[in-house]
């Protein structure tokens, strides 16, 4: 937790509230408080390299620096472990999803968005799950992952119909 406030102070963000037993307290426990910090850090992170991914790179320097964060998460030569990171990176980017499509029911982009998210989500659980199984001919553990596959494809044709039932509502107003 030290570690995660002087990251904190050194990008001159405040840690939060002065009683840190009373932000503890209200988040109910250590681990809460550990998160809601690190969660900080990586908001500060997650901006700066918002600003870094618009500059005009290179692929082989856009490989490079996704082989820095692979590095300094210490990844490098684990495949299985770098799909685990794109899907907590997926399922941190699109957990507010579903309550946006909850809070606009009538607006079908926001579920399209949900639906889409949760494809992709299960295409990386079973990337994870069959990782080398194509390369090793592993025919019995792609075929444990056919239910999965089955869900995915349904939860993203969904996403299609979706967006297909918005454009063809622009269609009906000629636009």
């Amino acid at each position: 937790m030290r570690r995660l406030v002087a990251a904190l102070d050194a990008l001159g963000i405040e840690e939060g509230p002065e009683d840190r037993a009373a932000q503890i307290e209200q988040l109910g426990g250590v681990d809460a408080y550990r998160a809601w910090l690190a969660s900080a850090l990586l908001g500060a992170a997650q901006s700066e390299a918002m600003v870094a991914d618009s500059l005009p790179l290179s692929r082989d320097a856009r490989y490079a620096i996704w082989e820095r964060q692979l590095s300094v998460a210490g990844l490098t030569d684990d495949m299985g472990a770098w799909v685990e990171l794109m899907q907590w990176q997926v399922q941190r980017a699109c957990e507010p999803l579903p309550a946006m499509a909850h809070d606009s029911p009538t607006d079908p982009i926001p579920l399209a968005a949900a639906q889409a998210a949760e494809g992709l989500q299960t295409l990386l659980a079973v990337c994870a799950a069959t990782q080398g199984a194509v390369a090793a001919g592993d025919v019995p553990a792609l075929a444990a992952q056919a239910g999965r596959l089955r869900e995915a494809c349904k939860v993203l044709q969904a996403a299609v119909d979706n967006t297909d039932e918005l454009l063809e509502l622009l269609g009906s107003v000629d636009l």
